[in-house]
């Protein structure tokens, strides 16, 4: 049988987790899944679990002149309802799994469950979201881009977890999210993507786009993203091709059960290409 925790305070979850090597539950949405077994057994948990949910100290939603931060345990179905949240995040979470799939899941689950399929993950790093690490000695905060280093992989050590999720508190001029899956609700996606612009005086002055399910990871290079900026809308529509061409060498998606590398890699490109024209 599988032991469990329940600490009562983040000061005590951070105790245990240095203490010996557990496993982190917070919503459990990806957690057992990945840990099902045969019919009417229990399920196949290597290690033991804390449980985190319940802590207020990852149960908030705060904004400040810098950011907005976001408890690791907040739930999407407490982002949708709460009016601090981003448009273009709450686009994103309605389109993740069911209602039911969202009333426990958790956010900072999700990013460190670290699918290249996660789709709040896609818009958090087109938002130059960072997150916000800690043990019992240390606190460390990096990109959501560069945390997560590849298919359910991530710099988090076995004494750490996230606290938060910190987005800049930017004002964006177009926010977008697309997805495209199987059906229309309650579906992992084939491929998506959120894009962010801003423009002055028909300038970009900032763009930023992010590809999920089309590599290892979320798919975000700045350095690309960066050819847009100080170019003016209608430059762009006219070379958007081209330009189109420099994200070809990023995106590197597989076969698998929901679909084909080809047929990801001509959608990546029909959604930049969608997005740049909505500009």
């Amino acid at each position: 049988m599988v032991t469990h925790q329940i600490p009562s305070t983040l000061e005590d979850a951070l105790k245990l987790l240095e203490s010996k090597e557990y496993l982190i539950m917070g919503g459990g949405t990806d957690l057992m899944v990945q840990a099902r077994s045969w019919a009417m057994t229990l399920p196949n948990l290597k290690k033991p679990l804390v449980f985190i949910n319940q802590l207020k100290e990852l149960n908030f939603i705060e904004e400040s002149k810098e950011y907005l931060e976001i408890g690791a345990a907040t739930t999407y179905d407490t982002l949708l309802k709460s009016p601090l949240i981003p448009k273009v995040l709450k686009d994103t979470i309605v389109e993740i799994a069911a209602p039911g799939i969202r009333h426990l899941g958790t956010i900072g689950g999700n990013i460190a469950n670290a699918s290249p399929a996660a789709d709040a993950v896609c818009t958090l790093i087109a938002l130059d979201a960072l997150v916000e690490i800690v043990s019992v000695n240390t606190t460390r905060t990096e990109k959501i881009s560069d945390f997560i280093i590849g298919v359910k992989k991530t710099t988090l050590k076995p004494d750490e977890l996230i606290r938060s999720i910190k987005i800049p508190a930017l004002d964006h001029d177009i926010a977008k999210f697309y997805k495209v899956g199987g059906r229309k609700a309650d579906a992992i996606s084939k491929v998506s993507l959120c894009g962010i612009c801003n423009i002055k005086d028909n300038v970009i002055t900032k763009f930023r786009v992010a590809l999920g399910a089309v590599g290892p990871k979320v798919v975000s290079d700045i350095q690309t993203d960066e050819l847009f900026v100080g170019k003016t809308i209608d430059e762009i529509k006219i070379t958007v091709n081209d330009m189109i061409k420099n994200y070809e060498p990023l995106i590197s998606p597989i076969d698998d059960q929901r679909s084909t590398k080809d047929y990801r890699f001509q959608v990546s490109l029909n959604l930049l290409k969608a997005f740049i024209e909505s500009l």
